[in-house]
């Protein structure tokens, strides 16, 4: 992709939420990259009266069209539900704008698909925003494959969840987020393909529908992907699961991982010299910042996109292929593997 053609890049966000100040967020952190936070799109007037607080200086809009029409914003970030990811980026990339996408990119596969070629054809860049590979706990864990310590990868466990209702909100609508697996799963999925390298082979997706009637997603998903290389991941994502386990159990012919969410250290075993060693390696710092850091350099600069658009598809295709194999009640190819 050639460099953009100007020295400012000025970014917009469509939706501005009060949901974990996610606007506010990647407006921040547009600004700490060098990047010029400049719009908001939100049809909530509430909600742009807020961003006009955080941000004095920037603009607000409350159609998309109005957005699209500003001919100096370069770069539009999509923080919508995960229903309405793909039809706007479309709209983005159309207009020939750069689109970051908050995870997910979007539901189906198909239109992550789609996506990747829109942006292709068009020549600007897609993103996702998976800000969580500068997680503390996954930048150690790197650190620790990088020097070998845990050997070739084969056995892969990850669990997130507990016993409590959902909400009432639209993340607990199936129709609106995509599912269970679509929240916390998208990031459990990327560090996943982060960690085992290769094709994957195959999904067995499994559903749980016991408790939770009143709202729609699943109250317990599990998926079961092999790789072409022998290697097998089991990820659970739960509402009902009133014992908990390990979040992440990595095993690999040198050593071994187990992470925590709430533990600022890693359990390593391993290995050394003959004798065997239990070990609590200290994180990492987080540096989500990096994130659009990134962004940054490569719009401004050319350097390498680090979160790539057919990355993010592939942890769609997981995602997608988890339910449709739950679905179908049997193993299903993966695409994109």
């Amino acid at each position: 992709m050639p460099i953009t053609n100007t020295s400012i890049i000025r970014g917009a966000v469509v939706g501005y939420s009060k949901a974990f100040n996610m606007g506010q967020l990647h407006g921040e952190q547009m600004n700490q990259a060098g990047l010029e936070f400049a719009a908001v799109c939100e049809i909530d007037e509430a909600c742009l009266s807020q961003a006009k607080i955080d941000f004095p200086t920037i603009r607000t809009f409350q159609t998309i069209e109005e957005l699209l029409a500003q001919p100096d914003i370069q770069l539009i970030t999509i923080i919508t539900p995960h229903h309405t990811h793909a039809e706007l980026a479309m709209r983005v990339l159309e207009s020939g704008k750069h689109c970051i996408l908050e995870k997910p990119m979007c539901i189906e596969t198909e239109d992550a698909e789609a996506l990747v070629r829109k942006a292709k054809e068009k020549g600007v860049m897609l993103s996702v925003y998976h800000n969580r590979r500068w997680d503390a706990w996954y930048l150690t864990l790197q650190d620790l494959i990088h020097k070998d310590l845990l050997g070739e990868i084969f056995s892969v466990e990850m669990f997130i969840g507990g016993h409590g209702h959902p909400g009432y909100w639209w993340r607990s609508d199936k129709v609106v987020s995509g599912g269970a697996f679509y929240d916390w799963g998208a990031h459990y999925i990327d560090w996943l393909l982060g960690i085992v390298p290769g094709k994957m082979k195959s999904i067995r997706g499994f559903v749980q529908k016991r408790l939770w009637h009143d709202v729609t997603n699943e109250d317990h998903m599990e998926s079961i992907i092999v790789f072409e290389g022998g290697a097998v991941a089991n990820v659970q994502v739960s509402s009902i699961a009133r014992a908990g386990k390990a979040n992440r159990r990595i095993l690999g012919t040198k050593g071994a991982v187990i992470s925590n969410h709430n533990e600022n250290y890693l359990m390593l075993y391993t290995e050394l010299n003959g004798v065997k060693i239990e070990s609590k390696v200290p994180l990492m710092k987080d540096t989500w910042d990096n994130y659009y850091q990134n962004i940054a350099d490569h719009l401004l600069n050319g350097a390498e996109l680090i979160v790539k658009p057919e990355e993010a598809r592939r942890i769609i295709a997981v995602l997608d292929t988890t339910a449709k194999s739950a679905a179908v009640d049997r193993e299903l190819p993966v695409p994109y593997e």
